[in-house]
């Protein structure tokens, strides 16, 4: 299938962790909802009433990320300013106005990004606004003093590859946990596993949640999966949502 591949980076980053609240964490890569978010920020579609979601979403869709080099994470003392019912105003003092919260993020974060869409004149529009180092509005990874920057790398065909489920092949994206059927331990990889929203409806309701795994030295992972996708420079990848059906 034909395939954009781009990179994203960025000094720092920062995707809220579902679990974490008064001291917000980050996960260590870019979750499949925020990436619509991302997608829909480059090519112009507005987050009023939520439109990226009917976009971008995990039926019109497919992505896949690769982590380009080791996580870092850093945190650091944010200060928030109450803006509710006027008592942000300086000269009133009021106690509450403002409140310091430490946040995790990443630091010098770097992705690889593979993109397929059913709509191939939205993926079209997609990518001449990468090919050109365009975007109608900024791009950033995950808040907006996370600014961002977005280079086009190729557009490839992928093809698809049926597993045995018994011979591991190296994987350089990050791998749902639903496809994993076996796993090779390495010695000196560094192997996690975060929980993300997976599925999300236009009323940002998620309605799945999916284990994601990951060496976080960005290096490639042996597992066996069902299916995986590979270009001609022998690069495999494994797509969020991808039925193992091709396109």
């Amino acid at each position: 299938m034909n395939v954009l591949v781009f990179d994203i980076q960025a000094d720092f980053g920062h995707f809220r962790q579902i679990y974490s609240t008064s001291s917000p964490l980050t996960y260590s890569f870019i979750p499949p909802t925020a990436f619509f978010g991302l997608l829909g920020a480059i090519t112009g579609v507005g987050k009023e009433e939520n439109d990226y979601l009917r976009v971008f979403n995990h039926e019109t869709t497919d992505v896949a990320i690769r982590l380009m080099g080791p996580v870092r994470k850093a945190r650091m003392g944010i200060n928030y300013v109450n803006t509710k019912g006027n008592v942000w105003v300086p000269k009133q003092r009021r106690e509450g106005a403002r409140t310091q919260i430490r946040v995790e993020f990443l630091r010098f974060p770097h992705f690889r990004c593979y993109v397929w869409m059913k709509d191939r004149e939205r993926f079209s529009q997609l990518v001449d606004l990468i090919r050109q180092h365009k975007s109608v509005y900024t791009p950033c990874l995950g808040l907006s003093e996370c600014l961002a920057d977005v280079r086009f790398v190729s557009v490839a065909d992928f093809r698809l590859v049926q597993g045995d489920g018994r011979k591991p092949v190296p994987i350089c994206s990050v791998i749902p946990g639903k496809d994993v059927q076996a796993l090779e331990v390495e010695s000196g990889k560094e192997y996690r596993k975060e929980r993300v929203a997976w599925e999300m409806d236009s009323e940002r309701l998620v309605s799945r949640y999916e284990e994601v795994i990951f060496e976080a030295g960005g290096r490639p992972i042996l597992a066996s999966v069902p299916h995986y996708w590979e270009n001609e420079q022998g690069e495999r990848v494994v797509f969020f949502y991808s039925n193992g059906k091709g396109e």
